[in-house]
């Protein structure tokens, strides 16, 4: 019996350990081959300033919003849907974090959802891949004027943030776009490394 006991509990452990490698192995040569990859060349510009303004109504009164966009190199990173490519951080130089339009105070009932308890509308400037011209030759970069961004935190903690286009922008929160001047990006070249 003991015998037995011992050959099952042999049998259930080299099962287990054959799904764990079946489902792990195909990740660990992903990670493997892409980290055994060569970083991509190097910007040979690393650093930028984009300085914009965005002029918009709110309830009928105008705001000017002013600030520069720093963008800057930040190294490589990987993953499984670019591989090994460039990375970089924008922030503005206010501080702020964001370009935020309106934050709404009182919280949004949704049906059987939950409620929103935090809901932010803010303009978004842009990437700094692409102000850095480290955009690939098959992609394409819009700016989203005249349409803005949300962001909604919920009571159960879970986020949502997407687009709102113009139309609705207005209908819902009376915002309205009027203008958005920004420095155009670099022309950047790309030099690999001698190390």
């Amino acid at each position: 019996m003991k015998k037995i006991l011992v050959t099952i509990t042999g049998w259930v452990c080299f099962s287990m350990l054959a799904v764990i490698i079946f489902v792990s192995w195909p990740w660990l040569l992903l990670i493997i081959g892409i980290n055994s990859q060569p970083n991509p060349p190097q910007p040979t510009i690393k650093h930028g300033q984009f300085p914009f303004r965005l002029e918009y109504e709110l309830n009928g009164q105008r705001k000017i919003i002013e600030d520069t966009l720093i963008c800057e190199f930040d190294g490589y990173g990987s993953d499984e849907g670019q591989g090994k490519h460039r990375k970089w951080i924008g922030y503005l130089a206010s501080g702020k974090e964001s370009l935020l339009l309106l934050e709404v105070d009182k919280p949004v009932a949704l049906g059987g959802d939950g409620k929103v308890v935090k809901q932010e509308i803010y303009y978004s400037e842009g990437s700094a891949r692409y102000y850095m011209g480290d955009l690939k030759e098959y992609e394409e970069y819009r700016q989203s004027f005249p349409n803005a961004g949300y962001f909604e935190q919920y009571e159960d903690g879970r986020t949502s943030y997407g687009v709102i286009q113009a139309d609705e922008l207005l209908r819902k929160y009376d915002i309205k776009l009027i203008s958005w001047d920004f420095t155009q990006p670099i022309k950047n070249t790309f030099v690999t490394s001698k190390e």
